[in-house]
Formats: C-alpha cells, sequence, structure tokens
C-alpha cells in the first residue's frame, strides 16, 4: 500500500504491521507527501508573479534565465525527505521562470557518497554527475576552496540579490535548510513524563533506544561549552544503543521495535512521518541542542551551470522556502517568512540554548571533525 500526499493537519492510522513495500517506501525517505494540489498550484502561481517581478528588476538575473535556457537540461542528483518535494519544487523551478529545459531528479540522501564522487570526478576533470550539490557544512567544506575546490565561488548576490547573507563565508554554497537533531521518540512507548529534557535524562529510559551507526552530531557535543571531549567519550561509554538506524528509518522507531532514536537527523524527518499518521514527536534537549544547515552547491565542472545557479539561488526564495516546509518541514531561518525561525524562537523561550553548526563553525572546529575523533566516538557508540 503507498502512502499518498495528504494536507497539513490530516492523519492517516499508523499500523505496527506494515507491508514490504510501504517499509521500503520509508526507508527511501518517500514516506509522506505533504501540502496539497491545491496548495502547491497556488504556490506556483506566486512563485511565477514573484519571478516576473525579479526578473524586471534584475538584468543579470534576466541574462542567467536566458542561459539557462541555452544549456536546456538540468541533473540533480538530490534527496528530500517528503515524497513530493523534488517534483513540485522542480515543476514549480520551471514554471517561474519560463523553463522548457528537461530536468533529471535522481533520488539520492547519501550525501557523503555524493561528495566523494564530485571529488574524483573533478580529480580526474570529468564533468560533474550533479550539476548541484546538496550537503553538510561538513561536507561543503570538503568540496570546498580550503580542501578539494570542487565548489565555484560564485557572487550570488549579482543575479540574486535575495541570497544577500545566506552564503557561507567563501562564496562557494548558500544556505537551503535548517535541520533540529534531536530525542525522536514513540508517544505511545513513552509517555511524556518520561521523554528526557536532558542528554543525561536519555541514560535512564528504560526502553529500547536506537542511534544511528555512524553517531551522527554526537561529534558536536564535544564542544568546551558543551560535554568537552572527554566528557563526550565518558557519555558515550554509558549510553548502551540498543541498534542503529539511517536517518530515514524512523518506520521502526513508529513500528515500537525501538522506542526512541538519540541522536536524530532533524525533528522534520519525524514530522514528515507523523502527517501520515505516525505516532512520532522529538524532543530538543536543553543540555544539547544542535541546528544544522544543509547548503547547495555548484561544482565547478557542472555540465549546466548556469541552470544549476538559476536553480540553487531560487531555492532561497520565500516562495521556495515556503514549498520546502509544506513537504519537508524544514527551512531556512535566515529568510523572512521562516517557520523554522518560528520553532527556534520558541525553544530559545524555553531556555534552549542551540549550537549553530553551519560552514563557519565547521571551520572553527577541526578538531570535531578530525576522521580519528569521529572514528573514536563511532568505536565507543557501537563497540566496536
Amino acid at each position: 500500500m503507498g502512502l499518498h500526499p495528504r494536507g497539513p493537519g490530516t492523519r492517516r492510522p499508523w499500523r505496527s504491521a506494515v507491508t514490504a513495500a510501504t517499509l521500503m517506501t520509508l526507508i527511501a525517505g518517500a514516506a509522506a507527501g505533504c501540502g496539497s494540489d491545491t496548495g502547491d498550484k497556488a504556490a506556483a502561481t506566486q512563485a511565477a508573479g514573484a519571478a516576473k517581478d525579479r526578473l524586471a528588476a534584475t538584468p543579470a538575473l534576466a541574462e542567467l534565465v536566458a542561459a539557462a535556457k541555452k544549456e536546456g537540461a538540468l541533473d540533480l542528483n538530490w534527496g528530500f525527505d517528503g515524497r513530493d518535494t523534488g517534483k513540485v519544487l522542480t515543476d514549480t523551478f520551471k514554471r517561474a521562470y519560463g523553463l522548457d529545459i528537461k530536468i533529471t531528479l535522481t533520488p539520492n540522501q547519501n550525501q557523503p557518497g555524493n561528495a566523494a564522487k564530485l571529488a574524483q570526478e573533478y580529480k580526474a576533470k570529468s564533468p560533474a554527475s550533479t550539476d548541484a550539490y546538496l550537503g553538510s557544512p561538513e561536507l561543503v567544506l570538503g568540496l570546498g576552496p580550503k580542501r578539494d575546490d570542487v565548489l565555484a565561488k560564485v557572487d550570488w548576490t549579482a543575479f540574486a540579490p535575495w541570497t544577500k547573507g545566506l552564503a557561507n563565508n567563501d562564496g562557494s554554497a548558500l544556505t537551503f535548510v535548517d535541520l533540529i537533531p534531536g530525542f525522536t521518540y514513540n508517544t505511545t512507548q513513552l509517555a511524556q513524563n518520561a521523554v528526557p529534557a536532558t542528554a543525561q535524562d536519555v541514560l535512564k529510559v528504560g526502553k529500547p533506544v536506537a542511534s544511528t551507526p555512524y553517531a551522527a552530531q554526537f561529534n558536536v557535543l564535544g564542544t568546551k561549552e558543551g560535554m568537552g571531549a572527554d566528557g563526550l567519550r565518558a557519555y558515550l561509554k554509558g549510553f548502551k544503543a540498543a541498534g542503529f538506524l539511517g536517518c530515514g528509518e524512523l518506520n521502526r522507531i513508529a513500528s515500537g521495535e525501538f522506542a526512541a532514536m538519540w541522536i536524530s537527523c532533524g525533528k522534520n524527518i519525524a514530522d514528515v512521518f507523523a502527517a501520515q499518521g505516525a505516532p512520532l514527536k522529538t524532543a530538543v534537549l536543553k543540555d544539547a541542542a544542535i541546528t544544522s544547515t544543509r547548503y547547495a552547491a555548484v561544482p565547478k565542472n557542472a555540465r549546466h551551470p548556469n541552470a544549476a545557479k538559476l536553480w540553487v539561488s531560487w531555492l532561497l526564495t520565500p516562495e521556495a522556502q515556503k514549498i520546502v516546509f509544506e513537504h519537508d518541514f524544514a527551512d531556512n531561518h535566515r529568510v523572512a517568512g521562516s517557520r523554522t525561525a518560528g520553532q527556534l524562537a520558541e525553544y530559545e523561550k524555553q531556555g534552549v540554548k542551540f549550537t549553530r553548526v553551519d560552514y563557519e563553525f565547521t571551520l572553527a572546529h577541526p578538531e570535531l571533525y578530525n576522521p580519528k575523533f569521529k572514528g573514536e566516538l563511532v568505536s565507543l557508540l557501537t563497540n566496536k
């Protein structure tokens, strides 16, 4: 049985006994299509009107659109958390700029694998397999001018003035969305008064708590302001994960196989599942609160660089960001109208202090991203 788009606020009953086909759909990150056909059509109309105004006001943008039309195509190896997010975005993008180009969107959430492939292709002087890259701060830094130098430095505001303040400090990438990792749990397995408020409370949960096999985000807790490196090592020795899941395998939490996941990759992923009726929520723990930014960038060896720049910059328009949140439940807190910004503000009112993990944070904390240190954390977590 497939899962179909449903509007925000709607729910479908969740059962622990699900078919193999449904499980595969969920694991692939296609758990839900949120939003609605009516809402998507309205968003497309709004995007077209806004693009018309921007084109009239910015000659450089009009020139970029013309260049993208000449290229005639856009190839993307990208992954989204909602089932229909990519299609709705690419369709709306084409309508916004009046593009009759072929967009090939290959669903792929393997950001490390994509980054490694791009680095190999650039070194071999081969065309990039994707015209635009989507990845974490650590991966974008690795592809950036300070490391493998794969990504093009772009003067984004020259043709997309709305991106002012949205690029990393060397112009090689634009901030795209902000994720909020946390303690994702099954509401039928843990009562509200049993949900941990701190990282130490997680150690006291009396039900099976899973984690990722790659210790996602745990390294960030090793800052001097956080647990510190030694404190983090001691913490992981005391945290006994009951199993290991990928970021998108929250169906195994929803089914009751595990009661929770710590640290999950983003509360928005649980929200996507919850929109389909899965009994999932995410708690943001006061002493271990993190935001993790995802970036979009264009490789120097992109086959269609103009279409790629147009795509990446358009994703930062308020219209595109609205679509992203409607389908993926996450957006960029720096963009006007961001709903993630509202969520962060609510948490901060409750006394939560976030560690903002972005390109600049990663650059400033090389010790947290040292392969030896990260490997040690994985060994402690997995007991290997």
